[in-house]
């Protein structure tokens, strides 16, 4: 597998090419239940999840970390609990649940919405891996001002969000050293291998979306020009 890309296609064509446990780091947000894809099917969406943890499992070391960010989700009248259908699937792949932030959205956080969550769970997995808990990183909930730059899971000419890249650096300051791998199969904007790139780290992102692809950290100036 070559590396330090930011590729357009499906995460699934490309996991095969992926060595088991030769990861670092996959850290992302998989797209959520949406018409467009699942429909209202949640048996379907969660196999999706499932089958993309248990490549993410077999691709990070054992001493590596798989880290999911993810809202839940209101839909067919109740709420889809994305973060307990990741807990026991990575479980049943051997990893355990090493750290269980809150991150908040602030754009602002009173802002109501019948179908999305203000927040995502930071699930934070791995076998053997350790992790200290100082700075920001002793904290349960953390706060960042909302990105509309890049991708994220709309299309066309609407904001989309994407991570604050505060947090994104977070993720890798504590879980990652120079030279490691970084992996987001789920990159929307890019924000994670932009990030992995600046901070020294092999890094792999992949986005289905053409549209979003073309927004992204890697394909726009002006968002290039923020991150700094």
């Amino acid at each position: 597998m070559e590396w330090n890309r930011f590729i357009l296609g499906d995460a699934f064509t490309i996991f095969p090419e992926i060595e088991n446990e030769s990861i670092d780091l996959c850290f992302t947000s998989p797209p959520n239940i949406s018409p467009q894809y699942f429909g209202k099917d949640i048996p379907k969406y969660q196999e999706f999840q499932k089958n993309a943890l248990k490549e993410m499992a077999r691709v990070t070391k054992p001493t590596g970390f798989v880290v999911i960010s993810q809202t839940d989700r209101k839909i067919n009248g109740e709420i889809l609990s994305n973060h307990i259908t990741y807990i026991l699937a990575m479980k049943d792949n051997g990893f355990k649940l090493k750290d269980h932030k809150i991150m908040v959205r602030n754009y602002p956080v009173d802002v109501k919405d019948l179908f999305y969550f203000n927040y995502q769970h930071t699930l934070v997995f791995t076998k053997k891996g350790t992790i200290k808990r100082s700075g920001d990183w002793a904290k349960n909930i953390l706060v960042y001002k909302t990105d509309w730059n890049g991708g994220g899971s709309g299309t066309g000419n609407t904001k989309n969000f994407s991570w604050n890249k505060d947090f994104v650096k977070l993720i890798l300051c504590k879980l990652t050293q120079e030279n490691q791998k970084v992996f987001d199969p789920f990159a929307g904007s890019g924000i994670v291998p932009w990030t992995a790139k600046n901070m020294n780290r092999q890094y792999l992102g992949i986005e289905l979306i053409k549209d979003i692809y073309e927004k992204s950290y890697f394909n726009q100036s002006s968002i290039l020009r923020k991150f700094i």
